[in-house]
Protein backbone atom coordinates (compact mmCIF):
# COMPACT_ATOMS: atom_id res chain seq x y z
CA UNK A 1 0.00 0.00 0.00
CA UNK A 2 1.41 3.06 -1.03
CA UNK A 3 0.09 6.36 0.33
CA UNK A 4 0.97 10.12 0.04
CA UNK A 5 -0.26 13.83 0.68
CA UNK A 6 -0.16 16.77 -1.42
CA UNK A 7 3.23 16.96 -3.19
CA UNK A 8 5.59 19.91 -3.39
CA UNK A 9 5.76 19.92 -7.28
CA UNK A 10 4.17 23.36 -7.46
CA UNK A 11 7.58 24.32 -5.84
CA UNK A 12 9.56 22.50 -8.14
CA UNK A 13 7.90 24.04 -10.95
CA UNK A 14 8.38 27.75 -10.07
CA UNK A 15 11.77 26.85 -9.14
CA UNK A 16 12.70 25.23 -12.90
CA UNK A 17 11.02 28.44 -14.24
CA UNK A 18 13.10 30.55 -12.80
CA UNK A 19 16.20 28.82 -13.35
CA UNK A 20 15.75 28.37 -17.06
CA UNK A 21 14.63 32.18 -17.85
CA UNK A 22 18.15 32.78 -15.72
CA UNK A 23 17.35 35.39 -13.49
CA UNK A 24 19.64 33.67 -10.98
CA UNK A 25 17.23 33.31 -7.83
CA UNK A 26 18.44 33.68 -4.34
CA UNK A 27 16.63 31.02 -1.78
CA UNK A 28 14.97 33.97 -0.54
CA UNK A 29 13.56 35.22 -3.64
CA UNK A 30 12.14 31.74 -4.57
CA UNK A 31 10.42 31.58 -1.09
CA UNK A 32 8.78 34.63 -1.70
CA UNK A 33 7.42 33.22 -5.16
CA UNK A 34 6.01 29.82 -3.51
CA UNK A 35 5.02 31.20 0.38
CA UNK A 36 7.16 29.00 1.78
CA UNK A 37 10.79 29.72 3.38
CA UNK A 38 14.17 29.57 2.39
CA UNK A 39 15.17 26.25 4.13
CA UNK A 40 12.56 24.28 2.32
CA UNK A 41 14.15 25.98 -1.23
CA UNK A 42 16.75 24.86 -0.18
CA UNK A 43 15.71 21.16 1.00
CA UNK A 44 14.18 21.17 -2.32
CA UNK A 45 17.09 22.32 -4.52
CA UNK A 46 19.06 19.60 -2.90
CA UNK A 47 16.25 16.87 -3.62
CA UNK A 48 16.28 17.95 -7.27
CA UNK A 49 19.74 17.70 -7.23
CA UNK A 50 19.66 13.93 -5.46
CA UNK A 51 16.84 12.98 -6.98
CA UNK A 52 16.34 14.39 -11.13
CA UNK A 53 20.48 14.96 -11.23
CA UNK A 54 19.37 18.49 -11.55
CA UNK A 55 22.30 20.54 -12.72
CA UNK A 56 21.60 23.73 -10.22
CA UNK A 57 24.51 25.50 -8.81
CA UNK A 58 25.07 28.60 -6.94
CA UNK A 59 26.68 31.19 -8.90
CA UNK A 60 28.81 33.34 -7.10
CA UNK A 61 28.90 36.64 -9.04
CA UNK A 62 25.10 36.59 -9.86
CA UNK A 63 24.20 35.55 -6.43
CA UNK A 64 22.12 32.99 -7.22
CA UNK A 65 21.03 29.96 -8.13
CA UNK A 66 20.75 28.51 -12.22
CA UNK A 67 20.85 25.54 -14.45
CA UNK A 68 24.71 24.59 -15.97
CA UNK A 69 22.97 22.50 -18.59
CA UNK A 70 20.76 24.42 -20.78
CA UNK A 71 19.12 21.29 -22.14
CA UNK A 72 18.15 19.79 -18.95
CA UNK A 73 14.33 18.99 -18.58
CA UNK A 74 12.63 18.86 -15.25
CA UNK A 75 10.48 15.46 -15.53
CA UNK A 76 7.70 17.01 -14.00
CA UNK A 77 4.61 14.88 -13.98
CA UNK A 78 0.76 15.86 -13.00
CA UNK A 79 -0.97 12.27 -12.71
CA UNK A 80 -4.30 11.10 -11.34
CA UNK A 81 -5.18 8.22 -9.58
CA UNK A 82 -6.33 6.68 -12.28
CA UNK A 83 -3.43 7.03 -14.10
CA UNK A 84 -1.31 5.90 -11.11
CA UNK A 85 -3.92 2.55 -11.57
CA UNK A 86 -2.20 2.56 -15.19
CA UNK A 87 1.50 2.22 -13.60
CA UNK A 88 0.18 -0.51 -11.83
CA UNK A 89 -0.67 -2.40 -14.75
CA UNK A 90 1.77 -1.44 -16.85
CA UNK A 91 4.64 -3.19 -14.37
CA UNK A 92 2.86 -6.19 -15.43
CA UNK A 93 3.58 -6.14 -18.76
CA UNK A 94 7.87 -5.71 -17.66
CA UNK A 95 8.17 -9.74 -18.03
CA UNK A 96 10.36 -11.84 -15.14
CA UNK A 97 10.68 -8.63 -13.70
CA UNK A 98 11.99 -10.01 -10.29
CA UNK A 99 15.04 -10.57 -9.69
CA UNK A 100 16.25 -8.01 -12.43
CA UNK A 101 17.19 -4.42 -11.98
CA UNK A 102 14.37 -3.32 -12.83
CA UNK A 103 12.54 -4.45 -9.72
CA UNK A 104 14.32 -1.90 -7.07
CA UNK A 105 14.07 1.17 -9.99
CA UNK A 106 10.01 0.05 -10.61
CA UNK A 107 9.06 0.17 -7.07
CA UNK A 108 11.29 3.38 -6.44
CA UNK A 109 9.58 4.80 -9.73
CA UNK A 110 5.89 4.13 -8.11
CA UNK A 111 6.73 5.62 -4.64
CA UNK A 112 7.54 8.76 -6.83
CA UNK A 113 4.84 9.07 -8.50
CA UNK A 114 2.38 8.51 -6.09
CA UNK A 115 4.32 11.63 -4.38
CA UNK A 116 3.06 13.70 -7.02
CA UNK A 117 -0.76 13.09 -6.57
CA UNK A 118 -2.75 16.01 -4.89
CA UNK A 119 -4.66 14.04 -2.59
CA UNK A 120 -4.31 11.58 -0.37
CA UNK A 121 -4.50 7.84 -1.82
CA UNK A 122 -4.50 4.22 -0.77
CA UNK A 123 -3.92 1.59 -3.43
CA UNK A 124 -3.98 -2.09 -2.55
CA UNK A 125 -1.57 -3.99 -5.81
CA UNK A 126 -2.74 -7.26 -4.26
CA UNK A 127 -6.44 -6.09 -5.80
CA UNK A 128 -5.07 -4.77 -8.93
CA UNK A 129 -2.86 -7.70 -9.60
CA UNK A 130 -6.16 -10.22 -8.69
CA UNK A 131 -8.40 -7.73 -11.32
CA UNK A 132 -5.94 -7.61 -14.12
CA UNK A 133 -2.96 -9.18 -15.93
CA UNK A 134 -0.97 -9.19 -19.20
CA UNK A 135 1.01 -12.73 -21.01
CA UNK A 136 3.18 -12.03 -23.85
CA UNK A 137 4.08 -14.86 -25.96
CA UNK A 138 7.40 -13.66 -26.99
CA UNK A 139 9.88 -11.57 -25.25
CA UNK A 140 13.11 -9.84 -26.42
CA UNK A 141 16.25 -11.02 -24.61
CA UNK A 142 17.60 -7.76 -23.02
CA UNK A 143 20.66 -7.23 -20.57
CA UNK A 144 18.75 -4.72 -17.66
CA UNK A 145 21.95 -2.92 -16.84
CA UNK A 146 22.85 -2.23 -20.86
CA UNK A 147 19.35 -1.35 -21.30
CA UNK A 148 19.63 1.42 -17.90
CA UNK A 149 22.26 3.21 -19.51
CA UNK A 150 20.48 3.30 -22.75
CA UNK A 151 17.65 4.88 -21.27
CA UNK A 152 19.71 7.20 -18.66
CA UNK A 153 21.40 8.14 -22.09
CA UNK A 154 18.48 9.27 -23.89
CA UNK A 155 17.10 10.99 -21.04
CA UNK A 156 19.98 13.07 -20.68
CA UNK A 157 20.93 13.55 -24.02
CA UNK A 158 24.21 12.34 -23.99
CA UNK A 159 25.85 10.38 -27.08
CA UNK A 160 26.83 7.42 -26.98
CA UNK A 161 29.94 4.48 -28.59
CA UNK A 162 28.01 1.23 -29.50
CA UNK A 163 29.60 -1.95 -30.52
CA UNK A 164 25.85 -3.34 -32.63
CA UNK A 165 25.51 -6.33 -34.33
CA UNK A 166 23.36 -6.11 -37.54
CA UNK A 167 21.46 -8.86 -38.17
CA UNK A 168 20.62 -8.00 -41.93
CA UNK A 169 24.60 -8.93 -42.47
CA UNK A 170 25.62 -11.17 -39.64
CA UNK A 171 28.59 -8.42 -38.52
CA UNK A 172 29.30 -6.48 -35.76
CA UNK A 173 30.52 -2.82 -36.25
CA UNK A 174 31.29 0.18 -33.97
CA UNK A 175 28.71 3.03 -33.91
CA UNK A 176 28.78 6.49 -32.39
CA UNK A 177 25.10 7.37 -32.00
CA UNK A 178 23.13 10.41 -30.75
CA UNK A 179 19.70 8.15 -29.10
CA UNK A 180 16.78 10.68 -29.82
CA UNK A 181 14.00 8.14 -28.37
CA UNK A 182 13.28 4.91 -27.04
CA UNK A 183 10.00 3.55 -28.76
CA UNK A 184 7.98 0.10 -27.23
CA UNK A 185 6.92 -1.45 -30.30
CA UNK A 186 4.63 -4.43 -30.29
CA UNK A 187 5.96 -5.65 -26.95
CA UNK A 188 9.73 -4.70 -28.33
CA UNK A 189 11.96 -1.94 -27.51
CA UNK A 190 13.62 0.13 -30.07
CA UNK A 191 16.05 3.55 -29.62
CA UNK A 192 15.64 6.05 -32.97
CA UNK A 193 19.21 7.72 -33.36
CA UNK A 194 21.23 10.25 -35.57
CA UNK A 195 23.98 7.62 -36.65
CA UNK A 196 27.13 9.27 -36.96
CA UNK A 197 28.89 6.72 -39.04
CA UNK A 198 25.55 6.83 -41.61
CA UNK A 199 24.94 10.69 -41.09
CA UNK A 200 21.78 9.27 -41.02
CA UNK A 201 18.44 8.48 -38.83
CA UNK A 202 18.55 5.42 -37.58
CA UNK A 203 16.70 2.86 -35.13
CA UNK A 204 18.76 0.05 -33.59
CA UNK A 205 17.50 -2.70 -31.29
CA UNK A 206 18.60 -2.75 -27.74
CA UNK A 207 19.59 -6.44 -27.79
CA UNK A 208 21.40 -6.12 -30.79
CA UNK A 209 23.97 -4.00 -28.59
CA UNK A 210 26.84 -6.08 -27.14
CA UNK A 211 28.79 -2.72 -25.38
CA UNK A 212 27.63 0.56 -24.90
CA UNK A 213 30.16 3.61 -23.06
CA UNK A 214 29.48 7.41 -23.44
CA UNK A 215 31.76 9.67 -25.58
CA UNK A 216 31.42 12.79 -22.59
CA UNK A 217 29.18 14.51 -25.40
CA UNK A 218 26.16 15.96 -25.57
CA UNK A 219 23.50 16.28 -28.10
CA UNK A 220 20.46 18.10 -29.05
CA UNK A 221 17.53 16.28 -30.47
CA UNK A 222 16.68 18.68 -33.69
CA UNK A 223 13.50 20.86 -33.71
CA UNK A 224 11.70 19.03 -36.72
CA UNK A 225 12.26 15.64 -35.42
CA UNK A 226 8.40 14.32 -34.71
CA UNK A 227 8.25 10.79 -33.52
CA UNK A 228 4.76 10.59 -35.36
CA UNK A 229 6.26 11.47 -38.68
CA UNK A 230 9.16 9.44 -38.10
CA UNK A 231 6.86 6.02 -38.25
CA UNK A 232 4.42 7.78 -40.82
CA UNK A 233 3.61 4.66 -43.11
CA UNK A 234 5.65 2.17 -41.43
CA UNK A 235 3.60 -0.96 -40.65
CA UNK A 236 5.76 -1.86 -37.04
CA UNK A 237 9.33 -0.86 -37.37
CA UNK A 238 10.95 -1.01 -40.55
CA UNK A 239 10.79 3.01 -42.05
CA UNK A 240 11.81 4.03 -45.22
CA UNK A 241 11.44 7.52 -45.74
CA UNK A 242 12.77 7.39 -49.34
CA UNK A 243 9.81 5.43 -50.45
CA UNK A 244 6.51 7.15 -51.50
CA UNK A 245 2.87 5.88 -49.68
CA UNK A 246 1.01 3.60 -51.61
CA UNK A 247 -2.16 1.96 -50.96
CA UNK A 248 -2.31 -1.48 -49.49
CA UNK A 249 -5.62 -3.49 -50.14
CA UNK A 250 -6.43 -6.78 -48.75
CA UNK A 251 -9.34 -9.12 -48.68
CA UNK A 252 -10.07 -11.06 -45.51
CA UNK A 253 -12.45 -14.35 -45.83
CA UNK A 254 -15.34 -14.44 -43.43
CA UNK A 255 -13.80 -17.08 -40.97
CA UNK A 256 -11.20 -13.70 -40.36
CA UNK A 257 -12.77 -10.89 -40.99
CA UNK A 258 -14.39 -11.40 -37.46
CA UNK A 259 -11.17 -11.18 -36.11
CA UNK A 260 -9.97 -8.01 -38.23
CA UNK A 261 -12.58 -5.96 -37.01
CA UNK A 262 -11.71 -6.37 -33.85
CA UNK A 263 -8.24 -4.28 -33.82
CA UNK A 264 -6.41 -1.12 -35.68
CA UNK A 265 -3.87 -2.91 -37.11
CA UNK A 266 -2.83 0.55 -38.39
CA UNK A 267 -3.80 4.13 -37.91
CA UNK A 268 -4.56 4.60 -41.62
CA UNK A 269 -6.35 1.45 -42.01
CA UNK A 270 -10.00 1.50 -43.71
CA UNK A 271 -12.63 -1.15 -43.55
CA UNK A 272 -15.09 -2.45 -45.83
CA UNK A 273 -17.67 -4.90 -45.31
CA UNK A 274 -18.78 -7.16 -48.10
CA UNK A 275 -22.41 -8.58 -48.67
CA UNK A 276 -20.52 -12.21 -48.45
CA UNK A 277 -19.09 -11.34 -44.72
CA UNK A 278 -15.77 -10.78 -45.91
CA UNK A 279 -14.06 -7.46 -44.78
CA UNK A 280 -11.32 -5.86 -46.94
CA UNK A 281 -8.75 -3.89 -45.29
CA UNK A 282 -7.00 -0.78 -46.70
CA UNK A 283 -3.48 0.26 -45.45
CA UNK A 284 -1.27 3.42 -47.07
CA UNK A 285 2.78 2.12 -45.89
CA UNK A 286 5.70 3.30 -47.63
CA UNK A 287 7.54 -0.38 -46.84
CA UNK A 288 5.70 -4.02 -47.95
CA UNK A 289 8.56 -5.93 -46.00
CA UNK A 290 6.29 -6.64 -43.28
CA UNK A 291 2.50 -6.35 -44.56
CA UNK A 292 3.97 -9.31 -46.62
CA UNK A 293 4.71 -11.12 -43.26
CA UNK A 294 1.18 -10.50 -42.17
CA UNK A 295 -0.58 -11.35 -45.09
CA UNK A 296 1.64 -14.86 -44.74
CA UNK A 297 0.41 -15.22 -41.43
CA UNK A 298 -3.18 -15.45 -42.33
CA UNK A 299 -2.83 -17.83 -44.97
CA UNK A 300 -5.05 -18.80 -47.28
CA UNK A 301 -7.80 -16.74 -45.58
CA UNK A 302 -5.83 -13.50 -46.84
CA UNK A 303 -5.88 -12.19 -50.39
CA UNK A 304 -4.33 -9.49 -51.63
CA UNK A 305 -6.25 -7.07 -54.13
CA UNK A 306 -3.15 -3.94 -54.63
CA UNK A 307 -0.65 -3.63 -55.42
CA UNK A 308 0.29 -5.88 -58.15
CA UNK A 309 4.12 -5.85 -56.29
CA UNK A 310 2.66 -7.04 -53.05
CA UNK A 311 0.65 -9.95 -55.04
CA UNK A 312 3.61 -11.27 -57.11
CA UNK A 313 5.56 -10.88 -53.55
CA UNK A 314 3.23 -13.53 -51.87
CA UNK A 315 3.23 -16.00 -55.24
CA UNK A 316 6.49 -16.30 -54.80
CA UNK A 317 6.82 -16.58 -51.46
CA UNK A 318 4.13 -19.32 -51.58
CA UNK A 319 6.03 -21.07 -53.89
CA UNK A 320 9.01 -21.42 -52.75
CA UNK A 321 7.62 -22.55 -49.39
CA UNK A 322 6.01 -25.66 -51.58
CA UNK A 323 8.77 -26.55 -53.34
CA UNK A 324 10.81 -26.60 -50.08
CA UNK A 325 7.95 -28.51 -48.44
CA UNK A 326 8.14 -31.33 -50.99
CA UNK A 327 11.25 -32.78 -49.65
CA UNK A 328 12.75 -32.05 -46.33
CA UNK A 329 15.69 -33.05 -45.36
CA UNK A 330 17.01 -32.39 -41.45
CA UNK A 331 20.50 -30.49 -41.42
CA UNK A 332 23.31 -31.89 -38.89
CA UNK A 333 22.48 -30.70 -35.09
CA UNK A 334 25.29 -29.79 -33.24
CA UNK A 335 24.95 -31.28 -29.68
CA UNK A 336 23.36 -29.16 -27.11
CA UNK A 337 25.13 -27.37 -24.44
CA UNK A 338 23.57 -29.10 -21.44
CA UNK A 339 23.80 -32.59 -22.57
CA UNK A 340 27.57 -32.30 -23.82
CA UNK A 341 29.34 -34.94 -21.66
CA UNK A 342 32.49 -33.33 -20.13
CA UNK A 343 35.87 -33.55 -21.28
CA UNK A 344 37.54 -35.13 -19.04
CA UNK A 345 40.77 -33.60 -17.28
CA UNK A 346 43.78 -34.61 -19.73
CA UNK A 347 41.10 -33.46 -22.73
CA UNK A 348 41.11 -29.78 -21.12
CA UNK A 349 44.15 -29.37 -20.36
Amino acid sequence: MFTSTKPPLRRFLVIDRELRAKTYPTAERLAELTETNAKTIRRDIQFLQDEYHAPIEFHHAKHGWEYTCPTYRLPAVLITEGELVSVFLAAQVLPQVQGTPYAADLERAIRKITELLPDEISVHWETIEQAHSFRQSVTTLHDFDLFRQLADAVLHRQQLRIRYWTASREEECERVIDPWHLACIDGAWYVIAWCHRRQARRMFAPSRIRELTGTGETFVVPEDFRIAEFFDGTFRVVTDSSQPLQRVRLRFAPSAAKYIREKVWHLSQKLQTAADGSVIVEFHLRNLLEIRRFVMSWGSECTVLDPAELRADIHREAQAMLEQSTEITLPELLPSKTTRTPKSRKETA
